[in-house]
């Protein structure tokens, strides 16, 4: 099953993503800042990464910024408070696949569904399967 890297700071929100994520069958690990989601995004293959921007010590930007630097494809989409049209058209020059506020109105089903969605093609036409048969035989 996919593999997903939330980064989030607040234990209060990235636990219940966790849990919704795993009860769809999604596989989920948590950083809680950017220095351990650097190390952890180095060390496995996630097919997507859940970022908040708001992040102590090394900025989300920055964490972005890092992870399209070690792999260009993986879906990241930034699930903030941060509603700034500056940053998150910065972010989406950088890189970004989508933006969900979390704001008091975030739904967690619909972040589950929207995740989902992303990850979707990768089912429908087995590019996963593929692209590690490529890198085998390359």
């Amino acid at each position: 099953m996919y593999q997903i890297l939330i980064i989030e700071d607040e234990k209060d929100t990235a636990n219940p993503v966790k849990g919704a994520l795993e009860l769809e069958g999604f596989m989920a690990d948590i950083a809680n800042n950017g220095d351990e989601a650097i190390k952890m995004f180095g060390q496995k293959e996630y097919d997507l990464v859940l970022l908040d921007i708001g992040l102590p010590g090394m900025s989300g930007e920055e964490v972005l910024r890092r992870i399209r630097d070690e792999n260009p494809y993986v879906y990241v989409i930034v699930y903030t408070n941060y509603e700034a049209f500056e940053d998150i058209k910065k972010l989406t020059n950088i890189g970004i696949d989508g933006y969900i506020n979390k704001g008091g109105s975030a739904d967690l089903s619909e972040l589950v569904k929207i995740i989902k969605d992303k990850l979707k093609p990768l089912d429908e036409i087995g590019v996963k399967k593929l692209l590690r048969e490529d890198a085998i035989v390359s």
